[in-house]
């Protein structure tokens, strides 16, 4: 034991004060001697006083001063504390579909989490580790924890999946926590190596890279592309699948395609290394999934598979809103020629926005609603003065006119500088440079919305057509009249290609992305979404989404792990879609030979601190000043009742 306040002691002085106290306050005792009693008669110990009697009352009061001296000396008691700080292990594990190539020990993903539960069994009772996945996206699957029960279920529960790898997004999440640790070391457990992903541009620190993988033969499906439009029979629409060989050595190949579960084709190809063969396939006879597949003496499988989606050839209704009859003659001779099309033409008074709700598209001819329709539409604008656009008092208004067209100028014989040929609605037009446009409106194009042609006017270079969605809808902006060109003319041939184009993109039963979808991607479905909707997806899993319709933000899926097909159900309608990996660093899974990277790592110990500890206990004693003081008090007063006092 100790004390660390040793001044305090001095107050000990105190005891002499209560000794004198007593000594001068002693109270005189009387002895009455009666005159017929002899003097002698009497003791000497009553005569003689003793200068005062310790009694109980003193020593409660010298025991006081001593509790408040030793309180004030702190006392305290000494130890010796042993504090272990262990080491601080971070593991990222690579969980891409590379990562499912077989090898002679399983796969590479089988090897990599049979090396990270080892990893866990040798952890010191004070290491702690963090689990992180890593593949399209990376993802905390155990925080820093010392439970090994809870990092073996953590990684057990891993699989890996059918997209390709952000390993440096990883590799950089956990460096953000190496830096931040003690005693920190950190693994990765991939099939690439550190140069793959310019690790050393991030300053890793303590990094230490686990390789696994040595195959390298594999062949995959590179592609598989549909043609089909909704003006085309089935039998006029074609697929291409292309296969590549990835390895140095020639492959045979066998291929075989299914239309809803049905062969239409087998086909046995020979490839030499490094080599890609495209097949096309015909016979498409109805709509479903078109079904492409590989078998060859590979060691992935997961890329010797690829879907598609046959669209189903459905009319689709158009309403078009028009005070002439112009554009709809020219609407008419596409519904007579294709049958794809059903026309119904309303005047622009009788238009009114429950117009649409039966229609699956519209066509504004020379005007534009003061509320944006709930429908895919076309807004063909030649005559700005038909709806006021030029009128200031409109340009403050809400009007959608002034959000779709915020500014314009009408000019004549627009020069034609430049067309996006990219974009769908732009199909097939190679050149537009000679296109005869006697007069069109050069609009200031919404910041949604993408150009489509081009021209040289008041504004500059802006377009004088433009698609985009808005609100959750396909929007077709033509700054000049449909309904001046002659379709069944040559000369305008290019016109009615353009009107095709745009009437297919704007139906909703075309869904031209959904056979472009890969996975790690996003769908975004074209279609309004209400209530609960489930997912269901190839691994047989079910995702639930309680969805509501006015939502400001639109619904997009972001879970496609998998390839394969995807099936969305809902009240009263379903849907689906598919996804693909097609990606060529993920396929080519020859291991690197050599790696030039160089990386610092040095494994961490636990560390033992001892420290002296002294725990004071001052506080205790003081707590017994108020039991002696009462104490004292009882025995004072009964003492007054005595008399004795």
């Amino acid at each position: 034991m100790g004390f660390i306040n040793l001044l305090a002691f001095g107050y000990l002085g105190l005891i002499g004060l209560v000794v004198l106290i007593y000594f001068f306050s002693k109270k005189k005792n009387v002895v009455h001697v009666p005159s017929l009693i002899p003097w002698n008669i009497l003791k000497e110990d009553v005569v003689r006083s003793k200068i005062f009697k310790i009694d109980l009352l003193f020593l409660l009061q010298i025991l006081l001063i001593l509790l408040l001296v030793f309180f004030l000396a702190h006392p305290y008691l000494k130890s010796n504390i042993i504090n272990v700080s262990g080491k601080n292990v971070i593991l990222v594990i690579d969980s891409s579909a590379s990562m499912q190539t077989s090898e002679d020990d399983g796969s590479r993903f089988d090897q990599a989490r049979t090396e990270a539960l080892n990893m866990v069994g040798k952890l010191g009772q004070w290491d702690k580790m963090m689990v992180i996945s890593s593949d399209y996206s990376s993802r905390i699957v155990s925080n820093f924890t010392d439970d090994r029960n809870k990092l073996n279920k953590a990684i057990n529960n891993l699989k890996p999946k059918d997209t390709e790898t952000n390993l440096e997004e990883g590799v950089g999440l956990g460096i953000s926590f190496l830096k931040n640790v003690e005693r920190g070391e950190m693994y990765v457990l991939t099939d690439q190596s550190p140069s793959a992903i310019n690790i050393v541009r991030q300053k890793p620190g303590n990094i230490k890279f686990i390789r696994f993988g040595e195959k390298s033969a594999n062949v995959a499906i590179s592609s598989l592309d549909v043609y089909q439009d909704m003006f085309k029979d089935y039998t006029e629409r074609e697929a291409y699948v292309t296969i590549r060989n990835y390895s140095g050595e020639n492959k045979n190949v066998k291929l075989s395609v299914f239309l809803n579960d049905e062969v239409i084709k087998e086909e046995e190809l020979e490839l030499a290394g490094d080599e890609q063969k495209t097949v096309s396939v015909k016979n498409l006879s109805a709509a479903g999934i078109l079904k492409a597949g590989i078998e060859a003496d590979d060691y992935l499988a997961v890329d010797n598979t690829a879907y598609a989606i046959i669209n189903e050839i459905k009319p689709i209704n158009i309403l078009l809103v028009s005070n002439n009859f112009t554009l709809q003659g020219e609407l008419e001779k596409i519904e007579q020629g294709t049958r794809r099309i059903k026309l119904t033409r309303i005047s622009v008074s009788d238009y009114e926005p429950e117009a649409v709700k039966d229609y699956d598209a519209a066509i504004f001819h020379e005007f534009i609603p003061d509320v944006s329709p709930d429908i895919n539409a076309l807004y063909t604008i030649q005559n700005m003065y038909a709806f006021g656009l030029q009128e200031e008092d409109a340009k403050d208004s809400d009007n959608f006119s002034n959000l779709l067209i915020p500014e314009q100028s009408l000019l004549l014989n627009p020069k034609i500088l430049d067309w996006d040929n990219t974009h769908p609605t732009m199909m097939h037009l190679s050149n537009l440079d000679d296109l005869n446009i006697e007069g069109a409106l050069s609009m200031e194009p919404p910041d949604w919305s993408t150009p489509l042609i081009k021209v040289s006017g008041n504004l500059g270079d802006t377009p004088i057509a433009f698609a985009g969605q808005y609100a959750g809808k396909k929007v077709v902006t033509l700054g000049f009249d449909l309904g001046d060109f002659d379709f069944s003319a040559s000369d305008d041939l290019r016109m009615l290609i353009l009107t095709l184009n745009i009437i297919q993109w704007l139906n909703p039963y075309e869904a031209e992305d959904q056979n472009k979808i890969l996975t790690g991607g996003k769908y975004k479905p074209h279609y309004a979404l209400k209530d609960n909707i489930e997912i269901l997806n190839p691994q047989g899993e079910k995702l639930e989404y309680d969805f509501k319709g006015d939502a400001e933000d639109p619904f997009v899926f972001n879970k496609i792990d998998y390839m394969g097909e995807y099936k969305i159900s809902g009240v009263g309608f379903s849907n689906r879609f598919v996804a693909n990996l097609f990606d060529e660093e993920e396929s080519r899974i020859m291991p690197e030979l050599s790696d030039e990277t160089e990386l610092e790592f040095e494994e961490k110990e636990a560390v033992t601190l001892v420290e002296d500890k002294k725990t004071e206990f001052g506080k205790y004693l003081l707590l017994l000043v108020p039991l002696f003081l009462l104490l004292e008090w009882l025995l004072f007063y009964k003492k007054v009742r005595a008399g004795t006092a």
